[in-house]
């Protein structure tokens, strides 16, 4: 860690930091993500208290990525061109900031010392104003998230007192459990699990419905899945194993209204996948029959918008491909032969071509060029169009650069 930085110069600076990146993701850049995060956590109602708020703000600031592992602090720094290098390595630090409850250990003017409930570490919390103003008392314990700064740390933002012990372990149970769910083995087990549910309420891990049924249906769901679905070790539901661990009702939250391009579909699909989730694709019957039809014009009048929805549209996923491609890859090799208008299309290259068109990459507006970043990466030998000679790429510069990440490519190859 960095030497001791300058006091209390390097606190007002990094207390303006702070509030740049606040800015930066909620109005900023981030905007987007950050609404969605905020639906996906609280719908389309208000969180309960001020506490959830800025649980989840601090939550998106320091913990959230993107689909290519960069978060809000690395966007954050990428995006300004007047920050010092110093700056630019506080700011780094901070993404090793620690989400804990801690004891109230020693106070001495604008220094806090605090022990960690989970670790059992000490750490030094520097504040810009004196502790007498504060409402602290030694042995007091409090949910905070802290971000190093030197090497001393700081408060993230708001700190929550808590009563008492009892109180402070209840809450440690329940971040730790948070954390379990959010860490990648967690949430692969919890989606197996909610799989393996929705196999035992309908029979199949896909079943399609009137879009009018989605909502009741959805709800007969949750409601098995929390309150009637029993763990074969202890014998209780989801909800009683809740309220025994934390003390407190498990609440199902309500569902938000349909979307409309959902309600405008006869027919909705609800497929529950093992890595994506419990999944919504409207009219997806319809556009799986588009690839095994043998007149696709005369039986599926506008297929191809239809079709092309799926291939832009960035809130229906690739798994709605993938699972037709593992059951009949000839015909969809022929059909997206057919709307993309190119004859050489491979079926090895599907991945590349949807995400071509629901997640442009800066650089690549050719998907030619993805393509043969695709089979770089998957050590395939270019495909060459039929009339086309030996020759080679006419790309120029380094194979590493414009790297985009391909890792999370298929499920089916883990």
């Amino acid at each position: 860690m960095s030497a001791t930085i300058p006091f209390p110069a390097m606190l007002k600076r990094a207390e303006e930091l702070k509030q740049s990146l606040i800015q930066f993701a909620t109005e900023g850049h981030l905007k987007e993500d950050y609404e969605q995060v905020r639906e996906e956590f609280f719908g389309l109602s208000e969180p309960e208290g001020e506490h959830e708020a800025h649980t989840l703000l601090e939550w998106f600031l320091y913990d959230w990525v993107d689909d290519y592992g960069e978060g809000v602090i690395e966007h954050f720094v990428d995006s300004q061109d007047d920050l010092s290098e110093k700056e630019e390595e506080l700011l780094l630090e901070w993404t090793n900031s620690i989400n804990s409850i801690f004891e109230i250990k020693s106070l001495k003017a604008n220094l806090i010392t605090l022990k960690d409930l989970d670790s059992e570490d000490t750490f030094t919390i520097a504040t810009i104003g004196n502790l007498k103003d504060l409402p602290f008392k030694k042995g007091e314990y409090l949910a905070a998230r802290i971000l190093p700064l030197g090497e001393q740390f700081i408060f993230a933002g708001a700190q929550f007192l808590l009563p008492d012990k009892d109180s402070a372990m209840q809450a440690l149970a329940i971040r730790q459990t948070f954390e379990t769910l959010n860490d990648e083995e967690g949430l692969e087990e919890a989606q197996q699990e909610q799989r393996e549910a929705f196999i035992e309420l309908f029979g199949k891990d896909e079943i399609s419905i009137a879009a009018k049924q989605l909502p009741a249906t959805i709800g007969r769901f949750q409601r098995f899945l929390f309150l009637e679905r029993k763990d074969p070790e202890t014998g209780k539901t989801a909800a009683q194993l809740f309220e025994e661990e934390f003390g407190r009702e498990l609440k199902i939250p309500e569902l938000p209204p349909i979307p409309h391009e959902m309600t405008a579909a006869s027919e909705v699909t609800i497929l529950c996948d093992e890595f994506e989730g419990i999944l919504i694709l409207p009219e997806y019957q319809k556009f799986k029959q588009i690839f095994t039809s043998k007149n696709r014009d005369k039986e599926f009048p506008g297929w191809k918008d239809l079709l092309w929805n799926y291939i832009k549209e960035p809130s229906l996923p690739i798994v709605a491909f993938e699972r037709i491609a593992e059951e009949h890859p000839k015909q969809v090799e022929k059909v997206m032969r057919d709307i993309l208008e190119d004859k050489n299309f491979s079926i090895e290259h599907l991945y590349a071509a949807l995400l071509h068109y629901k997640h442009p990459a800066e650089g690549f507006e050719d998907m030619e060029d993805e393509e043969l970043l695709w089979d770089l990466f998957n050590g395939n030998e270019p495909a060459k169009p039929a009339n086309a000679k030996s020759q080679k790429s006419g790309k120029s510069g380094d194979a590493d650069s414009n790297v985009i990440d391909f890792n999370s490519k298929s499920k089916k190859e883990k």
